[in-house]
């Protein structure tokens, strides 16, 4: 996920959800392909003589998935630079929102990490309030003590450079 920085502007990071959410699609949809030839080889079930067609069909569907996870999770982003924030949010193949929000109108940041998992695997919500009390939720970002330092960081200094 790329946008185009404007003159004199510097990307500094671009925070996604955990990889953890990306596993049960990598890891749960094989599981299909691999019940089809368990289905097939210790039944003894041919699919009416249309196995090595259901075995392709299925396999590509599984891979077809697969990818389109992986592709909404990598274009699902915030996007941090010296000068603004951006969330990119991919709703489908065809389908995406983009907000922009400068520093001087954030207020309030915030994140929170509920359960064991949230802390094992360091994920959590990230809140940015807005000068018109929006809110916007980002939700199972990896890391999310650091991105908001980075963005406390950043609005501290752009405060200063003012």
């Amino acid at each position: 996920m790329s946008i185009v920085l404007r003159e004199g502007e510097r990307l500094i990071k671009t925070v996604r959800q955990h990889k953890m959410f990306l596993m049960p699609a990598i890891f749960g949809w094989p599981w299909l392909v691999v019940g089809l030839i368990l289905v097939r080889y210790a039944a003894n079930f041919t699919f009416f003589g249309y196995w090595p067609w259901v075995f392709v069909a299925s396999t590509l569907i599984v891979l077809l998935v697969i990818l389109y996870r992986i592709f909404i999770w990598k274009r699902n982003a915030l996007i941090i630079t010296d000068q603004r924030l951006v969330e990119n949010e991919q709703l489908g193949l065809f389908s995406k929102t983009v907000t922009e929000l400068l520093y001087e109108d954030v207020r309030q940041i915030s994140y929170d990490k509920h359960g064991m998992n949230a802390s094992l695997y360091d994920f959590g919500d990230i809140k940015i309030r807005t000068a018109s009390d929006n809110e916007i939720v980002l939700e199972k970002i990896a890391e999310p003590d650091e991105v908001v330092e980075i963005i406390n960081s950043v609005r501290r200094q752009t405060k200063r450079d003012d």
